[in-house]
């Protein structure tokens, strides 16, 4: 079963115009047309959308099909206006989600130079957790990802690999169990909350177990800065990425255990067969400037 578009536009119409004939007028159909249509969807639907009245309000099935409705119509908007520019000299949209440590130590300088090179490109940026983001990227919200790779990152992905970051697990210098961690840092550590924006299930330590294994408990917090802060506070752990142009005075690297430290690669993503636009197209090229690819042997 498939709701076809002017389907759509008709529904939308009526709720939106307040009934069927200033649908109708909107839609530059007659009020028939536009009953019909709606009776034609219900019918196939197999549920009733609107209860008529004046105004006619849509029932629970009908305010589902409506924020459907919504979201393809301002699609269909956005499409035809980016087409619009494009047509008009405006080359399209740098669609790109970072990652706050990534943005922290490159996004400025990389967008200022991207836009220096392409005046006439919109941008559509945005900055949010590494999880978020390959979900996202994922889903079609934003065509290029720029952040940590995942050890579980999908198989659709092309990943554009650009520089390594080291993330150092860190604590309070003041915090109580700083004594213990010196004598039994593994035993002691498993009584301490992991603050994390996401911790990678397929992350291992030495011992084969999952990283998450080797915390008392994991506190998902995907604000960096309040991350910092509570744990600057002696709320528990975190790792802090060595992207980060300053770390607070009040923390310290734990040292000598398995998991001290993680190294990853960081870049670009985006979905393997997906035709890739002018914005992104030029966007990969600059990092790619940026931080070349070694030559194959």
């Amino acid at each position: 079963m498939q709701v076809e578009r002017h389907e759509l536009r008709c529904f939308h119409a009526v709720i939106e115009a307040g009934g069927f004939s200033r649908a109708a007028e909107r839609l530059d159909l007659s009020q028939s047309a536009v009953s019909q249509t709606i009776a034609n969807l219900e019918h196939r639907l197999g549920t009733s959308l609107l209860r008529r009245g004046n105004p006619p309000q849509p029932t629970e099935a009908g305010i589902r099909l409506l924020r459907f409705a919504e979201t393809t119509l301002n699609e269909e908007r956005e499409t035809l206006a980016d087409i619009s520019q494009i047509k008009s000299g405006a080359l399209s949209t740098l669609s790109l989600a970072l990652s706050p440590a990534a943005n922290s130590r490159i996004g400025v300088a990389l967008l200022k130079e991207f836009c220096e090179r392409n005046p006439l490109t919109r941008l559509k940026v945005v900055v949010a957790p590494s999880r978020e983001i390959v979900h996202g990227v994922g889903e079609g919200r934003w065509e290029l990802g720029f952040g940590p790779f995942h050890h579980n990152m999908p198989a659709h992905f092309v990943l554009h690999p650009c520089f390594s970051e080291t993330r150092r697990l860190m604590i309070a210098r003041d915090h109580p169990a700083r004594s213990a961690l010196a004598r039994d840092g593994l035993s002691t550590m498993r009584e301490l909350p992991l603050l994390t924006s996401y911790l990678d299930d397929s992350a291992h330590r030495a011992t084969g177990e999952r990283l998450r294994d080797a915390f008392g408990s994991v506190w998902e917090v995907s604000h960096m800065e309040l991350r910092l802060a509570l744990v600057a506070d002696g709320k528990g752990v975190t790792y802090v990425s060595d992207l980060l142009p300053a770390v607070p005075p009040q923390l310290v690297p734990v040292e000598g255990l398995p998991y001290s430290s993680i190294d990853r690669q960081v870049g670009a993503y985006s979905l393997k067969h997906q035709p890739m636009s002018q914005a992104g197209t030029r966007f990969l090229a600059l990092c790619h400037e940026r931080w070349p690819r070694p030559s194959a042997p």
